[in-house]
């Protein structure tokens, strides 16, 4: 089951490559589609969904870009994905016809799924992804000179 389309996966990456990215100076948008391998056209329309979200903020100017407006560690991964995807679930509940007890039952069972995996997206911080991150990175560096 897929619930996370190509413009949340993006969204998320471009949300880390700004939790990585290290001072106060924005990340252009060139730089963070260059970084993480994403259409920089569609990669705008992914950065004008956070901002309206309030997730990160633009910065005008030659040397201008997109920095986050709170910290790593206050900025979760459902919160990313809602402000792109919409509300987050793991079926749609509107196709369940209302009438037989099965019907009922599976309606029940989604609504728990979907509450369950929003309260686990947003348990995840971008403070959390980057410690991920920066794990990975020095796990595969040290496996690389064995």
């Amino acid at each position: 089951m897929r619930f996370i389309s190509a413009k949340g996966e993006y969204a998320i990456l471009a949300m880390l490559a700004l939790s990585l990215h290290p001072g106060e100076k924005p990340l252009q948008v060139k730089s963070i589609a260059e970084k993480k391998s994403i259409p920089p056209r569609f990669l705008e329309q992914v950065m004008s969904a956070l901002k309206k979200k309030g997730l990160v903020e633009s910065v005008r100017g030659p040397y201008g870009g997109y920095r986050l407006t709170r910290s790593p560690n206050k900025i979760y991964f459902g919160e990313v994905i809602q402000a792109v995807e919409g509300p987050i679930s793991a079926k749609d509940l509107s196709s369940a016809r209302n009438g037989s007890v099965e019907q009922i039952v599976l309606k029940e069972v989604y609504a728990e799924i979907n509450d369950g995996l929003e309260a686990h997206l947003n348990s995840i911080s971008l403070e959390a992804l980057c410690l991920r991150t920066k794990e990975k990175e020095e796990k595969d560096v040290l496996m690389f000179h064995i």
